[in-house]
């Protein structure tokens, strides 16, 4: 049976997502690392004005790296899916949880007033989850779901 595009999309979609976890969870270890030699070194530590500065860095290490593998996670779900148009409900739900928190991100980037140019990309993943929605959507149709 061939595959719809809506599953092939899928695929690629999933196959984008272990490519951005991957980044991510590269760019986690760099930060947790930069956090832990600033940690390390008193001369630098001294620089910084509260012990809360000093922790914060490590604590976006680690929360870049949860992120990081929750997106690995979801690009397996999507993978999933696409072979397997009965395992769509897992993605479908975070597709509409990724869709509520991409809009809430960009009312709180306006709300602090933040230009609209500056957050192109919170714009371009809002349209991105949306696109895996529509497209979970219609898997889960081909589903019988």
């Amino acid at each position: 049976m061939e595959m719809s595009f809506s599953r092939k999309f899928l695929k690629v979609a999933g196959l984008l997502d272990y490519i951005m976890g991957t980044l991510a969870l590269i760019m986690s270890v760099l930060i947790s690392a930069a956090g832990v030699y600033v940690f390390m070194h008193p001369a630098l530590a001294k620089e910084i004005p509260s012990d809360f500065g000093r922790y914060s860095v490590l604590v976006l290490g680690i929360a870049v790296a949860a992120g990081a593998v929750f997106t690995i996670f979801y690009g397996y779900l999507e993978r999933a899916a696409a072979d397997n148009p009965a395992k769509i409900m897992p993605v479908w739900v975070l597709s509409i949880v990724s869709v509520v928190l991409g809009a809430g991100n960009i009312i709180a980037e306006l709300i602090r007033h933040t230009a609209i140019a500056d957050i192109g990309y919170t714009f371009l993943g809002l349209a991105f989850s949306i696109l895996v929605l529509v497209i979970a959507n219609n898997v889960k149709k081909e589903a019988g779901r």
